[in-house]
């Protein structure tokens, strides 16, 4: 009688990136090397997920993380394999949630560089995530703030303004929309609530 063939593992891929201002090779890279870790380790890889321009703050708006938690149940992949657990989440109830999902239909998750993820790592990781989020808050309020300390807008284009090109932060005046914005005012002098206008 010969022996039962050994069956690869099947494996689900996460990947994702923050911001719009990353690239979108980072979702190929992330997956190239989850891929590569994958056949180095004898696994086979069948799902691919991700989520592109997404914070790690939150779940809300992360559709790839979303449909792998819900897949997960139906059995369709062993492990989930991410570059860093920070992909899944960086915040501590988040990345506790989905590795108490993934536990519980079977699925272990392991991160390229960190190994197989267990509670003690996905309980430091996830403070680890939050005191970065929250050092990372701090920075961004306070890069915004000499930003506008400059005389420089610090958030997105404004109506009735266009970035002036290599000078970042720079408004000029759109004539074209400022005619509007200046009888948005002179309704409000004029007596008109916000509703009315």
């Amino acid at each position: 009688m010969q022996p039962a063939p050994i069956v690869a593992r099947r494996a689900a891929i996460y990947a994702r990136y923050s911001t719009d201002m990353q690239k979108e090779r980072s979702i190929d890279d992330q997956v190239a090397l989850c891929e590569q870790y994958a056949v180095r380790n004898g696994f086979n890889p069948v799902q691919t997920y991700f989520d592109r321009a997404q914070t790690s703050a939150s779940l809300i708006g992360r559709d790839g993380i979303m449909r792998l938690l819900s897949d997960a149940k139906d059995g369709p992949f062993d492990i989930v394999i991410v570059e860093g657990l920070d992909r899944l989440s960086r915040d501590q109830e988040d990345l506790a949630g989905i590795y108490k999902r993934l536990s519980f239909f079977g699925v272990e998750i392991i991160a390229v560089h960190e190994g197989v993820a267990d509670a003690m790592q996905i309980g430091f990781r996830g403070l680890m995530g939050s005191m970065f989020l929250a050092d990372l808050k701090h920075k961004v309020r306070r890069g915004m703030a000499g930003v506008v300390n400059d005389g420089r807008s610090a958030g997105g284009i404004a109506y009735g303004y266009d970035p002036v090109p290599g000078k970042p932060g720079e408004r000029t005046i759109n004539e074209r929309e400022a005619g509007g914005v200046r009888r948005i005012f002179d309704m409000y002098l004029g007596g008109f609530t916000p509703r009315d206008i």
